[in-house]
């Protein structure tokens, strides 16, 4: 991996950005049906939700390839990172982490996410810590909430904004 380009793209919230970077946002959605709706049989429907137009995303391309995203959705409760995908053969490569380290130096506090359960140690690896040990399904897929216990992460590289 390390002869390999990467590259972290910024896609923000404003309609200003969406409308100029509609490719990347297309990008991110084919990442997602690839290991959401095609790789764990999410229902497309919960997949894209319609909120894509109101959240910020971050798009990992290796070799100016899509293999990673990662949505970032403001709600009453805090900033919850959500939708993190990297492509299956891309994975074990460090490239989740990348992604929600990047995201992570992108937002303050409160952070949190809803972890699929097989992923919990991922996220504690990172510094998440289990909010409420409760599991509770979504997408018919058992999750439990972790919260970002730090303030503002550092960039582990370079984040292009758009």
């Amino acid at each position: 991996m390390l002869n390999m380009e990467i590259q972290i793209i910024y896609i923000q919230e404003s309609e200003s950005a969406k409308k100029k970077s509609q490719s990347y946002i297309i990008q991110c959605q084919a990442v997602r049906r690839s290991v959401f709706v095609e790789g764990q049989g999410v229902d497309e429907k919960i997949d894209f939700d319609g909120k894509d137009r109101t959240c910020a995303h971050l798009l990992l391309l290796l070799d100016k390839e899509a293999v990673g995203t990662l949505r970032i959705r403001r709600t009453e409760e805090g900033t919850k990172l959500e939708r993190i995908a990297v492509l299956e053969e891309h994975r074990g490569k460090q490239l989740g982490k990348l992604l929600v380290e990047s995201a992570l130096s992108l937002v303050s506090p409160r952070v949190y996410i809803h972890a699929q359960t097989h992923s919990k140690v991922f996220y504690e690896k990172i510094g998440f810590i289990v909010e409420d040990p409760t599991v509770y399904y979504e997408a018919n897929i058992p999750h439990i909430t972790m919260i970002w216990p730090k303030g503002q992460g550092v960039s582990p590289c370079t984040i292009t904004t758009l």
